[in-house]
């Protein structure tokens, strides 16, 4: 059976195995992980790969980011390792930006060869897990002033973790030994492996039964359906040039704030993002390696141009992007990258900018970007030391059809809001305060999600706080007339005699008992006129405390309403 000649019904059957098999995946490490960031916060993902790297299965569960880790992960493994060296029960690991592909190294990446009947690798199963703490300079392993790569943390390049069924385990005591939390390292590399094992046989299920020959022809089949799929969708569009510049904070160690500009052409079926006039890669660690760049990218450009497209490496056969390598959106070792994530929210909007000016009914305005702390001390209830981190979501930008949505990732981030509960169970913190920013959303005819406050108050010894943060100084713009949404902002002990606002970012703050740490979220952007908003919408938003009387007088023209 040929790939051109497959059955769609069989196709779409197993497309949806393959999901399955990656879901699965995702569930298992979820659920076996020790670290509160991966099994609460869902900080992880998995994917299925066909035999020569190509992505060709990722469930929408996972982190967008994750997409460029395993894909490097796999192209490593390729180019390091013969097939012939390769066994049934191998598994890979690997953390390295530089030498494994992984977008940071905290994201430690695991994946393992799927083998047909005759022999020949026809797939990899893989997945990735965030690991809060895996030694460096700082706890956490991430401060914005880290300089270089050796300061992040142990740098594992692609080395075998399982070799035939069996664990490495001088590989795991590596891991184990470099971090201030080794139990919960140990645990959640386990529970990566085990990820794998029930993911891979899965995987391994749906070959034996079709054997590798159909099997191949199937997942060429899918990469083709994605490749044609977006290029038929481009053929609708017109051809052109658009442009958009928009800014980061700055490089998070004394810059002003920065560029992102953003040139898209469009000729025929094949799409062209131009980021090469991006400044020089920056002595922080606010770089984006170029496998983050991109799964930003394609990740904004199913969601505006085809959200029902299926993503996988076919889309790459259409689109191109152009860095500059030595600049901070295509570093060279050994710059720092840990910090990724917040410019990548700003990455996002000025793709989505772009893409809007082509489909004007898919603009979308800027999101509000999640801000971060990562903490560590001692643990009085234990004894030990903790490292953990808490990232906090702010508001989406408001579309051409609704608001924004509140207190959610956008882009490329993806993991969640973890309970309080389980937050409080396993940290020296308790939440005193969890509630939505009341006008922190940009007006407009409809208006930016609304970012949050949060409050934590520490209940551990020797506290150290790094922080993370984006759109505490430039405001994520609206569009076509719509209002910015609110910039985000760090409180020490609110409310109080104590209270003091603090710089966006800051490394090893040190934090007493009883110290309450605030963060308000920044909002989305707001889309059109604010005088167009319906007054009904308005009046809701009073009602429910997502709007002030004062914003609702001075950008409604509304006078206060009973509830």
């Amino acid at each position: 059976m040929t790939a051109h000649r497959m059955d769609p019904a069989q196709q779409e059957v197993i497309r949806n195995y393959l999901i399955g098999a990656a879901e699965e995946a995702w569930t298992n490490l979820k659920r076996c992980a020790y670290s509160l960031n991966i099994k609460e916060r869902g900080d992880c993902s998995a994917a299925v790969f066909d035999g020569k790297g190509e992505m060709i299965a990722i469930p929408p569960s996972g982190v967008p980011l994750h997409q460029g880790s395993m894909e490097g992960l796999v192209a490593a493994i390729l180019a390091r390792y013969e097939p012939a060296d390769l066994r049934p029960g191998d598994m890979f690991v690997t953390n390295d930006p530089y030498n494994g592909g992984s977008t940071h190294t905290p994201d430690y990446c695991v994946a393992a060869p799927i083998f047909a009947p005759d022999g020949t690798i026809v797939a990899y199963i893989a997945n990735v897990g965030h690991h809060a703490d895996i030694g460096g300079r700082v706890h956490c392993s991430q401060a914005i002033d880290n300089e270089s790569i050796f300061e992040e943390g142990v740098l594992i390049p692609p080395v075998r973790l399982c070799r035939a069924g069996e664990t490495v385990q001088e590989v795991v005591q590596i891991i184990r030994h470099n971090s201030r939390t080794p139990n919960d390292r140990e645990g959640d590399i386990r529970a990566q492996i085990a990820a794998n094992k029930v993911g891979g046989r899965r995987l391994q299920e749906i070959v034996d039964r079709l054997g590798g020959e159909t099997f191949r022809a199937a997942t060429e089949a899918l990469l083709n359906y994605s490749e044609q799929r977006l290029r038929a969708r481009l053929l609708e569009l017109a051809d052109g040039r658009w442009e958009t510049t928009d800014y980061i904070d700055g490089d998070g160690v004394g810059s002003d704030p920065l560029p992102v500009h953003l040139v898209l052409e469009k000729q025929g079926g094949r799409l062209a993002f131009d980021f090469t006039d991006a400044p020089r890669q920056f002595k922080s660690s606010r770089n984006i390696p170029v496998t983050a760049l991109r799964a930003t990218v394609y990740t904004v450009l199913r969601t505006l141009v085809d959200p029902g497209m299926h993503l996988n490496g076919g889309i790459h056969r259409v689109v191109q992007i152009k860095t500059t390598p030595g600049s901070w959106l295509d570093p060279q070792h050994p710059a720092a990258v840990g910090d990724r994530a917040a410019p990548c929210q700003v990455v996002g909007d000025v793709a989505s900018q772009c893409i809007g000016q082509v489909i004007p009914e898919r603009m979308v305005a800027a999101i509000g970007s999640y801000q971060a702390w990562r903490f560590a001390g001692i643990d009085p209830r234990s004894g030990k030391t903790y490292a953990n981190y808490e990232s906090i979501a702010g508001g989406l930008g408001a579309t051409t059809f609704s608001d924004g949505m509140d207190a959610v990732r956008g882009w490329s981030a993806g993991s969640m809001n973890p309970p309080i509960e389980a937050f409080e169970q396993e940290l020296p913190m308790i939440v005193r305060r969890y509630e939505l920013a009341t006008d922190s959303g940009g007006a407009g005819r409809w208006r930016g999600g609304l970012g949050m406050r949060r409050d934590l108050e520490i209940r551990g010894q020797e506290t150290r706080v790094n922080s993370t943060s984006m759109r505490q100084v430039v405001r994520p713009p609206g569009v076509l007339g719509g209002l910015p949404g609110r910039t985000a902002v760090f409180v020490l002990n609110p409310d109080t005699d104590r209270e003091r606002a603090l710089p966006p970012v800051f490394t090893n703050l040190p934090l007493a008992y009883g110290d309450v740490l605030s963060v308000r979220t920044p909002g989305g952007g707001g889309l059109g006129s604010p005088a167009e908003r319906p007054r009904d919408l308005v009046a809701r938003d009073l009602r429910e405390g997502r709007l002030s009387e004062q914003a609702a007088r001075e950008l409604h023209g509304l006078l206060p309403v009973s509830p």
